[in-house]
């Protein structure tokens, strides 16, 4: 029975889910394609205001990420709020095809890391409310890989709409860009609403045995309920256990654990190396090619994402090992940026910017790891999730000012920062997992850790 009931979560879950994701990165990252159209001629940006343009959206996106996933834990409707903030989002990038200059391009896009900053996070929060620390890494990576196929179909897309639409009603194909991606996230937002279930206790279209079964299977992965009662158990008897079910008591339990901050520095850094997504167009631009065969070149370094990505993250949950596959993404992502820096060859630079992108190998397996290291109480994970993404998304905010107009094509300093940070990401995993071990250590000898009892036979995954 519990065989059936995965598939039918998977089939009601993933499929939505990586549709919304990949119009996230679309609508996020179609800056990036519009700049090799018109855009910056005809909004007359210099190199430092585009650059604050692709930045500005990482703003918003950061300050609203705690604050979205502890109110979607509160509100307990993620069918409703996740759809909503997507159709949020997709209205305001059709609005982009609006702007007539900088400061309008500036503000719209402000706004829509604010709609964005609820999806990621708070659908990392809410498949860990489905699967078990065993699962969620293959569905987070399959889930992650509606981005990598994103960036390979986005190129694809730009090259259709810049090529074909371009003076089409008197508007530029950039524009056009913008309201056709942007009409497509609100279509899909719309369908979302409808199919997507809520929490394993409230999703009516589960019959009472496979209702109760999803609870049970999320209580015995840690030996604890999947609920805020559970943040009792982290405090003095003589608190109310109200306190530690709301907002501020769950940020401030997540923000005081030392392994959140070690996945905190882990995914940081990873993020600083994982930031050429923000300005991967250009980067392939520097190879001097024309803008279509620009356009195209963009779409293999994603689709070879995708799928080791997928193998990569099916492997680790096969062995339930998770720092040793966390590793090989950012060495082949250093091999890719040593190449860059110390050749000029046409074909080796290619072959190195297939392997920059495997850096996002590490990036879904990561935030899976981190859910099942912080698994109670759900409002702790849920903080957890959004303060670790808040610190994975800052690094979009200053990558793009170290690719600047005028360093490529070798971008020294872009390459040896990225190059920097993988090193220190790598290191921060094999940190992460000699924490878990010590604490698994503890849990053997019958202590508890964070209220998890080891007599239940709960471990860390390392």
């Amino acid at each position: 029975m519990e065989r059936k009931l995965k598939k039918k979560i998977d089939a009601a879950i993933l499929p939505i889910v990586i549709a919304m994701y990949m119009l996230n990165y679309l609508d996020r990252n179609n800056i990036a394609a519009a700049k090799l159209g018109s855009l910056v001629e005809d909004l007359n940006l210099t190199g430092t205001q585009y650059s604050s343009c692709v930045s500005i959206l990482f703003v918003s996106y950061t300050l609203m990420q705690v604050p979205s996933n502890l109110i979607l834990e509160k509100v307990g409707h993620p069918s409703i709020y996740l759809p909503a903030a997507m159709a949020i989002w997709g209205l305001l990038s059709m609005c982009t095809a609006l702007v007539k200059g900088y400061r309008e391009l500036l503000y719209i896009r402000f706004l829509i890391g604010f709609a964005e900053a609820a999806f990621y996070p708070g659908t990392v929060f809410y498949m860990s409310c489905w699967y078990t620390k065993y699962e969620i890494a293959k569905r987070s990576a399959i889930f992650v890989c509606g981005s990598w196929i994103s960036g390979a179909f986005s190129g694809l897309v730009a090259y259709g709409v810049l090529e074909n639409l371009e003076g089409t009603f008197g508007l530029s194909a950039w524009r056009w860009l913008f309201l056709i991606e942007g009409t497509l996230t609100v279509a899909v937002a719309l369908v979302a609403i409808r199919v997507l279930p809520n929490l394993p206790a409230t999703t009516r279209w589960l019959s009472k045995e496979e209702s109760l079964l999803s609870v049970l299977r999320m209580i015995e992965d840690v030996g604890q309920q999947d609920d805020d009662s559970a943040a009792s158990s982290q405090s003095s008897s003589t608190t109310p256990p109200s306190k530690f079910a709301s907002a501020m008591a769950g940020f401030v339990m997540a923000v005081k654990d030392p392994k959140v901050l070690n996945i905190l520095q882990m995914m940081f850094s990873l993020a600083i190396t994982g930031g050429i997504n923000t300005v991967f167009p250009t980067i392939v631009d520097s190879l001097g090619f024309s803008r279509p065969k620009t356009l195209l070149l963009t779409a293999p370094p994603w689709i070879l994402c995708s799928i080791t990505s997928v193998i990569n993250s099916f492997h680790s949950d096969k062995t339930g090992e998770r720092c040793m596959h966390m590793l090989w993404g950012p060495c082949l992502s250093l091999l890719g940026f040593l190449i860059c820096i110390f050749t000029t060859s046409t074909f080796l630079r290619y072959i190195a910017m297939l392997f920059l992108l495997q850096i996002y190998n590490s990036w879904s397996l990561g935030f899976a790891w981190m859910a099942t290291t912080v698994p109670r109480p759900p409002i702790k994970r849920a903080a957890a999730v959004a303060f670790v993404n808040i610190g994975a998304n800052i690094p979009n905010i200053i990558v793009p000012f170290l690719f600047y107009q005028g360093s490529e094509p070798k971008f020294y300093l872009g390459f040896g920062v990225c190059a920097l940070f993988a090193v220190l990401g790598m290191l921060g995993a094999l940190a992460l997992r000699a924490q878990l071990r010590r604490l698994n250590s503890t849990l053997e000898r019958g202590g508890k850790v964070d209220g998890l009892d080891g007599k239940t036979g709960f471990r860390f995954i390392l």
